[in-house]
């Protein structure tokens, strides 16, 4: 069987094979994986139907059968779903977030539409179980780079030094970070959901960005202290505040979410502040 699978592109790899991969080598596993589960899934569903056809009204199990007939594509299947448990429990890191959104976003489309249909029956609930917790286990990892992100950048040490004052690298890699978030608005609405929280998707988003954009604001108040000079400080401080809101700004302008005022009057208050100190 295993050949077989690896003719077809779909071989059998642990959390130590993901991790030895590098980034692109990685991206393209996953994007063959995606590829691969979407096939399976419809030719599964293919099967699925035929089995219930054939079978209609005769008294024994066709549920125990359609599991013996399609062996060959629920092994390829379980083998996608530990490629996609062995992403999930990999090293984590601020890049691989989003190649999780993008696997997440396809197991729960697969999951909904099909894998629900297809193995409906008990004899299938190992299936059924696996999707779930895979699709579970990657919201959880997602969920958790989150706060790992922000603890990235609040504790960041780079010692780039910014001599006229203006927009610093890890304001602009952080902001490029967050609008990277924003290609993901329909998949982070169905991951929130994932974690009752007792406030909509909209104020899970809101929060997340709050809590990088101030972690951001803490990092770089501790670098404007690299600076001598106070009227160099706060031109500093100024320009990357501008920086951040004004990019956060457009973003919520072009979106479905809202920003939230407080965050809007936290920021036009520090401004002010800076401004004041310019004078």
């Amino acid at each position: 069987l295993e050949p077989s699978l690896r003719k077809l592109g779909v071989e059998k790899l642990s959390k130590d094979d993901v991790e030895r991969m590098q980034s692109d080598a990685l991206e393209a596993k996953i994007g063959k994986w995606t590829k691969y589960l979407q096939i399976t899934v419809k030719l599964l569903a293919g099967e699925r139907k035929i089995c219930d056809e054939v079978f209609e009204g005769i008294s024994f199990n066709k549920d125990q059968c359609f599991t013996e007939l399609a062996r060959t594509g629920v092994a390829v299947a379980k083998t996608l779903l530990s490629f996609g448990d062995a992403v999930a429990k990999s090293k984590r890191s601020s890049e691989k977030l989003f190649v999780l959104l993008d696997m997440y976003e396809v197991m729960h489309e697969v999951r909904s539409e099909q894998v629900e249909v297809i193995f409906q029956d008990s004899f299938c609930s190992e299936m059924r179980e696996a999707a779930l917790g895979l699709m579970k286990l990657l919201a959880q990892t997602a969920h958790e780079m989150f706060v790992d992100f922000e603890e990235l950048v609040e504790k960041d040490t780079s010692k780039t030094n910014v001599h006229d004052g203006t927009v610093h690298p890890l304001t602009i890699r952080v902001i490029n970070h967050v609008k990277f978030l924003f290609d993901y608005q329909s998949t982070l609405k169905l991951l929130f959901q994932e974690f009752e929280t007792g406030s909509d998707t909209e104020s899970q988003l809101a929060v997340v960005l709050t809590k990088i954009m101030q972690a951001l604001q803490n990092n770089l108040d501790g670098k404007s202290n690299q600076y001598k000079d106070p009227a160099l400080m706060s031109i500093f401080l100024a320009n990357n505040i501008h920086y951040m809101v004004s990019s956060v700004r457009r973003l919520f302008r072009r979106s479905p979410f809202k920003l939230p005022a407080a965050v809007v009057h936290q920021h036009r208050l520090i401004l002010a502040a800076v401004e004041f100190q310019e004078l």
